[in-house]
């Protein structure tokens, strides 16, 4: 007996039907993988803001007579300008033993996360750096 392959039309439908239950699946994850790429690159920019920051204000540096608005000109060359503002930045003075160190916290809200599901919308990205200032 000799079998016939069925037309092409008939065949068109089981292509759609597994592109549709694999697109389902695959295209949520490709999605997920490129927000968490882009709040851990975020995160890592504002590290870095906040390192410098933190350099800065210990060096007592003319460039940055306020670490607020330092940390906002730099956060905006790395990232964008207006990711944070003034108000995110908190400077303090930490002294343990023998030797202090210039503390700052930037705190802002992630700028993609209207956009991100649930595990990763409306999130808060908080980074801390030291930089040792002189003695107590």
């Amino acid at each position: 007996m000799i079998r016939r392959r069925k037309p092409v039309s008939e065949r068109r439908g089981a292509a759609a039907l597994e592109f549709a239950l694999v697109a389902g699946l695959f295209l949520p994850l490709c999605l997920g993988i490129l927000d968490a790429g882009l709040l851990f690159w975020t995160k890592g920019a504002l590290q870095t803001t906040a390192a410098l920051a933190a350099r800065c204000a210990a060096l007592a540096s003319a460039s940055c007579p306020d670490p607020g608005t330092y940390a906002a000109s730099i956060a905006g060359n790395w990232v964008f300008p207006g990711i944070i503002s003034k108000p995110d930045v908190t400077k303090t003075t930490v002294c343990t033993g023998a030797v202090s160190y210039t503390k700052i916290t930037i705190t802002c809200k992630f700028w993609a996360g209207g956009l991100l599901p649930p595990p990763f919308n409306n999130r808060s990205l908080t980074v801390t750096a030291y930089h040792p200032a002189g003695t107590c």
